[in-house]
Order: structure tokens, then sequence, then C-alpha cells
């Protein structure tokens, strides 16, 4: 009796010691996924920026700009626990600024202000808020940005049988909206002492509206989002196949 309560513990405590592990193994996975996701998206805002400073073409001549890149990215990640194909969401984001330019006649490169998020992306010239001869008494920032979601999912597990073996099929339906609002300030340059929270707004208005839904990339499987894709569904099914092998 004693040796059957002894295996009996041991099994419990080996079924404990497991889930644990498997936590730990899981938590592991997703800090590395992240980190690795999140240098990865550092390094894309200064390709991009670098891209769009090196590239740009004044009106007035010269060539390049400078550029301010914003990049936000979000992306849903596997959790081995949850629903099949919801996955759990992260945003990840990177900024870089880069100044590549040869102005002409000795004039101050052109200021380009740039957010992607995701697959859509908003350029705006900086002088469009605070012109070259201003640039000494006031100065533009973004000011807020907010976000809401709607997430819409539905699994679902289907069996079929038959005499040569059974194939088990699930099917997920994943519809997911994002709103992001982006304001601006205009201050007036060192009006708020030492602090530049405290600088007077001169001007304050909406950068960026936009809304985006999710879809499924055909070439890498991964969840991406996009205005193009508001009000899709995204759709992933997996299906196992037993056979009886002639029993």
């Amino acid at each position: 009796m004693r040796n059957k309560r002894q295996r009996g513990q041991a099994v419990v405590e080996l079924a404990v010691f497991g889930s644990i592990i498997l936590l730990g193994f899981g938590l592991l996975l997703s800090h590395l996924q992240r980190s690795n996701d999140q240098q990865y998206v550092q390094m894309e805002a200064f390709r991009r920026a670098l891209e769009k400073a090196c590239n740009y073409s004044p009106s007035e001549g010269g060539a390049g700009a400078s550029v301010q890149m914003n990049l936000v990215h979000n992306r849903r990640y596997v959790e081995a626990g949850g629903d099949y194909g919801k996955g759990s969401p992260q945003t990840l984001s990177g900024s870089a600024q880069v100044i590549w330019a040869i102005p002409s006649g000795g004039e101050e490169s052109d200021s380009l202000v740039v957010y992607r998020i995701n697959e859509d992306e908003k350029v705006a010239d900086y002088s469009n808020y605070v012109s070259s001869d201003d640039r000494d008494e006031k100065y533009f920032t973004i000011e807020d940005t907010t976000t809401d979601s709607g997430t819409e999912y539905t699994g679902t597990v289907e069996k079929q049988e038959d005499t040569a073996g059974i194939t088990n099929i699930r099917t997920a339906k994943l519809k997911d909206t994002l709103h992001t609002n982006i304001t601006y300030t205009v201050r007036e340059t060192d009006s708020g002492g030492d602090n530049p929270e405290n600088d007077e707004i001169l001007e304050e208005g909406e950068f960026w509206d936009i809304k985006q839904g999710v879809y499924r990339d055909p070439v890498t499987g991964q969840y991406k989002y996009s205005s193009s894709a508001l009000g899709t569904e995204a759709q992933e099914e997996r299906a196992w196949r037993t056979d009886f092998g002639g029993y």
C-alpha cells in the first residue's frame, strides 16, 4: 500500500513539475520572439527612414531630406493554451531619424514626419505645420496616440469518419479591427520653462485617423493589418487524417 501511495505521489509531483517546465518554456519562447521582433522593427524603421531621406526629391532643387520615421507593427503571437488560430495581440514600435540631404542654394533641407502603421503610411512635410522662418519660435510635436480594437473569433472542430479512416478539421475565423488616432500640437518654443509639456499650445489638431482590418498573408501565413482589409475575415484551417490501415 505504501509503495502505491509513493508511486501516486511521484506521478502527481511529476505532473506538477512538468506543467511548470512547460509554462517556463512557453514564457521563454514568447520573450525571445518578442525581443527578436522588436529588434527587427527598430532596424526596419531605420532602413525605411534611410530610403525616404535618400530618394526624396525637393521641388526647389537639391536632393534628399531629413526624415523622422515612426513605425508600428501589430502582430498576433501563438498561444500554446489559447484558441486555435486566434493568437495573442502584441504591439511593437520603433523610430529613427536620418538626415541625408544636399539642399540647393544654402537652404535648409526639407523635413518629413512619417508614420507607418502596419501596411499603411502617412508622410507629412514639417513646413506644413511650422515654416522654416518660424522654427526658432515654435515647433511641431505628436501629442497623443490612442488605439482601440474589436475582435470577433469563431473556432470550429469537425470530425469526418468513414471506413478508411478519420479526418479531424479545425477552422479559425478571425475578424479584428484596429482604430488609431494620432493628434499633434504646435507649441511656442521655451515658453514653459524647463518642461516642454508646459510650452504654450499655438495650434492643435488631428494628424492621422485610420482604421485597419486583419488578413492572412498568402506567402508567410502571418496575420497582418491594412486599411484595405477593413471588414474582411481571416481564416485558417488545418486537417489531420488517421487511416485505419486495413484493420
